[in-house]
């Protein structure tokens, strides 16, 4: 009910009530993630939240703001006001604030007073690339944004698929999501293949920034819910991996006959320890596929892998290498863990 009169803050600045460690907490928010696609951003404030602080959203003349969603006066949700002339206005008091977040008006006080310079949200650093709002919580992004350039290139199809929320940890999804060995089993009724395919030893490249794999998979395409296996649909292709830290993964198909490239751009936000918003864009380099073919069909993707992912125990992913038992086709998971315990991931203190 109330705060100690004297009040106490986590440190790191991570929220009081978040789920993440507070050490960890500090090491992601001095990353980028994305939190919206800039077509989300309309004529309205946008709430979301990102390692369980919550931020608002708006479009202004000069470009998008990114605060917290909490008004200093009252501490009222500032997402919940309204937009005037580029500025956000408190929807309890009716303050105003401008794009960098300083109070340029109390209705309340009077005209010939000064505003106190503590009346000023909280703003955070934000770009707009590849078609979505990438924030950084902290005060310099220890690692830069992702290299896509696939998606900016003329000519190509590029599908925005809707986000969704899973309840599990970032670093799960994107374990999955660089997964072969779940393919024939999870992904039947879309694309999987044999379910008896041994996956060959690969190598994974690794640097400060990214870890980069490739390898050949056979897929049986399934185009609609239900389709039954053809044999004469099987596909060779060769995927490849591009992991960018902590949690974006670029992902070429080739196919490997025709030498026709598909790209799955995909990013787990942590919006807290075990809840993820799952963003996707979708790059057809020849421009003939449909986008909402394109759209539909990573839907049903993503629905055969969200209710394996959410159940995986722990919710935690284990860094210490040991904990599981590993297979060589986890060549990938485990170089991912490493990467994540040297940026100092899962030394915290709880």
């Amino acid at each position: 009910m109330f705060l100690p009169v004297k009040n106490s803050r986590r440190p790191n600045g991570a929220p009081v009530a978040s789920q993440i460690d507070p050490a960890d907490w500090a090491v992601l928010a001095a990353c980028w993630h994305p939190v919206a696609f800039a077509a989300e951003i309309g004529t309205e404030p946008l709430a979301v939240r990102l390692l369980d602080l919550p931020l608002v959203l708006w479009r202004g003349d000069d470009g998008i703001t990114v605060a917290q969603d909490r008004c200093p006066h009252r501490g009222a949700r500032v997402s919940m006001g309204a937009l005037r002339d580029g500025n956000l206005i408190c929807p309890l008091h009716g303050f105003r604030y401008g794009p960098d977040g300083t109070c340029r008006k109390v209705p309340a006080l009077a005209s010939t007073a000064s505003i106190s310079k503590r009346l000023c949200l909280t703003t955070y650093r934000s770009s707009v690339r590849y078609g979505l709002v990438w924030v950084c919580l902290g005060d310099e992004a220890r690692l830069p944004l992702p290299e896509w350039p696939e998606i900016e290139r003329e000519g190509a199809t590029v599908a925005e698929v809707p986000p969704g929320t899973w309840a599990a940890a970032a670093p799960r999804h994107v374990e999955n999501f660089n997964d072969l060995c779940h393919i024939p089993f999870v992904h039947g009724q879309t694309f999987g293949g044999d379910e008896d395919v041994t996956v060959e030893p690969y190598d994974v490249v690794v640097t400060d920034e990214t870890l980069s794999f490739a390898v050949d998979y056979f897929e049986q395409p399934r185009a609609s819910e239900g389709m039954a296996i053809d044999p004469a649909q099987r596909r060779h292709r060769r995927y490849r991996y591009r992991l960018s830290l902590p949690f974006a993964t670029a992902l070429t198909v080739e196919d490997v006959v025709s030498g026709s490239v598909f790209h799955i751009f995909d990013v787990a936000s942590p919006v807290s320890a075990f809840e993820s918003r799952i963003f996707q864009v979708l790059v057809d380099p020849t421009g003939s596929r449909p986008p909402a073919d394109m759209i539909d069909f990573q839907l049903r993707i993503n629905a055969e892998d969200a209710p394996l992912i959410e159940t995986q125990r722990p919710q935690s992913l284990p860094l210490d290498v040991t904990e599981d038992v590993h297979i060589p086709a986890d060549r990938l998971s485990i170089e991912y863990r490493r990467a994540l315990a040297r940026l100092g991931l899962g030394r915290g203190t709880a």
